[in-house]
């Protein structure tokens, strides 16, 4: 499994950041009464996160998501910038750029695995 590339930054930014856990629990209805049970073992959060990179850190970010990921579609792992640990990670969406001086902010639409 791919690893969230060393020379990039570790860490987003905290304004944009977001991390929602997705609705794991199915409910149903008999005769007024709700019976709820877990659809899945493991539990999936929806994240966004911003990362600020230098051009040469954006083409190593580019070189990992179409080289390394085959376009965004492969799981990988990286810091849990909340937890402080591993864990595995995929893209939701394609990612989001903005220039920002001879800089960027990139933004990431992720869907963690816990």
């Amino acid at each position: 499994m791919a690893t969230w590339p060393s020379s990039l930054p570790q860490s987003p930014l905290l304004e944009g950041f977001s991390d929602r856990p997705q609705n794991s629990v199915l409910r149903s209805e008999f005769d007024g009464y709700t019976k709820q049970r877990n659809r899945f073992t493991a539990t999936l959060s929806n994240v966004t996160e911003r990362y600020y990179m230098t051009s040469q850190q954006f083409s190593t970010f580019k070189d990992f998501y179409f080289n390394t990921l085959g376009n965004g579609a492969d799981e990988f792992s990286k810091n849990d910038p909340v937890e402080g640990v591993n864990r595995i990670y995929r893209f939701v969406s394609p990612y989001e750029e903005q220039v920002v001086g001879l800089d960027w902010i990139v933004t990431l639409s992720l869907e963690k695995i816990t």
